[in-house]
């Protein structure tokens, strides 16, 4: 089923057929873009597998609690940051491919150090270091996905790449429950093999993406780009409080669904109803241009996000918390497919402008554990730890809310061209 979904989005629609076209790869049967989608599915698999699985690893195999994996999530989120923000230079000074390149091998390395001593400070440092390394890697990525792309091409050619990356992600993190059950640090091994495998897609990528041309006619005109932009802050700011509580449901969810009585297999199949939900989302998103440059969508997907994350934190049965997470994931989708579509859009889809769309994610990864810590010492004093973590991510739901809808209802709606 995965393999014949991964084809689907493969099949070139009449949007892309020049782009692809222009870039087919002889004797190997498969265009130039169907290889990034393959890579990005690839990738995104390897990932999840890491960056959501090892939260079920420590809590199963090493016993972490609330505070321990909200620290490991924390240095992981910053470290993120630390990795996207400069990957426009260093892409420019060593090549986009080759510094791809590098980073899959650097990632497979580390990811088979971390297996074979999966504690301590290797298990720590490891995961940080591979954190960054991906933070470095996707700008680069979606730089690839949509250079070269009109508006509207853009638009279903990001769509594909969404749900190649977010598909994986349910799998990989259901499938992290069963590998930790059976192998524990084999979970390392596969994502490590995902790694190494993503690399045999990269070799015959352009040393650089194509860029359209900025006086090209399909390019948005002034009034659209200000409306655009205003949209791509309130997406943005959307996602950046999604990426938060993303962050803080990743580390807490397998203390609370253990705490509910639930296998570690159990627990991972209810955390990957999130992923699913984003995914759906994803491909009802890329099968329509309806939303492009409207405010409603964005403004449902600001007051759903804390619904749902608080939902989640607080229900005390299985059935509510994947129902929870279902609304979160629809709503994060929401907002990340939007936040990367206009900032692709605007700045003609740059490694920098990508750079950017993950330093946010980055931003997300730190202001939710940091809030989520800072809370939990707080609500230690009223010996109420859980209510505390609720009130420290209070001003992160402020934040979901208020810049979702502010930067929309700020707008100036002559400034919109037709959609």
């Amino acid at each position: 089923m995965f393999a014949t979904l991964i084809l689907q989005l493969t099949h070139k629609t009449e949007s892309s057929k020049v782009y692809e076209s222009n870039f087919l790869l002889p004797n190997i049967g498969m265009s130039y873009f169907s290889r990034l989608i393959v890579f990005a599915s690839i990738a995104s698999f390897g990932t999840a597998v890491v960056q959501r699985g090892v939260f079920f690893y420590t809590r199963e195999t090493l016993a972490f609690g609330e505070t321990q994996n909200l620290l490991l999530a924390l240095g992981m989120g910053t470290v993120y940051v630390v990795g996207a923000f400069p990957s426009h230079r260093v892409s420019e000074w060593f090549g986009e491919r080759r510094v791809l390149l590098a980073l899959l091998i650097i990632q497979t390395g580390v990811l088979v150090a971390i297996s074979q001593r999966p504690q301590g400070w290797l298990l720590a440092v490891g995961s940080i270091g591979f954190s960054c390394l991906n933070g470095m890697m996707w700008p680069i990525v979606e730089s690839y996905v949509s250079a070269g792309q009109t508006p509207v091409g853009a638009s279903r050619a990001i769509g594909k790449f969404n749900l190649a990356w977010s598909l994986p992600l349910p799998l990989g993190v259901w499938s992290s429950g069963l590998i930790i059950q059976h192998l524990a640090a084999g979970l390392f091994l596969f994502a490590a093999g995902s790694m190494a495998l993503a690399m045999a897609f990269v070799l015959s990528l352009q040393a650089a993406p194509r860029h359209l041309a900025e006086d090209h006619p399909e390019r948005p005109g002034a009034k659209r780009l200000r409306w655009l932009g205003a949209l791509m802050v309130s997406s943005r700011s959307s996602m950046v409080a999604g990426y938060a509580m993303l962050f803080v449901l990743a580390p807490l969810l397998p203390v609370l669904l253990s705490r509910l009585g639930y296998t570690v297999v159990a627990q991972t199949a209810l955390a990957a109803c999130l992923d699913a939900s984003r995914a759906a989302t994803f491909g009802l998103m890329q099968g329509t241009e309806t939303w492009h440059g409207r405010r409603s969508i964005l403004a449902l997907a600001a007051v759903l996000l804390p619904v749902g994350f608080l939902l989640a934190l607080s229900a005390a049965r299985g059935e509510v918390v994947a129902l929870a997470l279902v609304v979160f994931g629809a709503s994060h989708g929401v907002s990340y497919y939007a936040s990367l579509y206009y900032a692709m859009v605007i700045n003609n889809a740059a490694v920098k402008s990508a750079g950017m769309h993950e330093s946010l994610i980055g931003s997300g990864f730190i202001l939710g554990p940091t809030a989520a810590l800072a809370g939990r010492a707080l609500g230690n004093l009223w010996h109420q730890a859980s209510l505390g973590i609720l009130v420290g991510m209070s001003p992160i739901v402020a934040l979901g809310v208020v810049g979702g809808l502010w930067p929309l209802l700020r707008a100036v709606q002559t400034d919109r061209d037709v959609p």
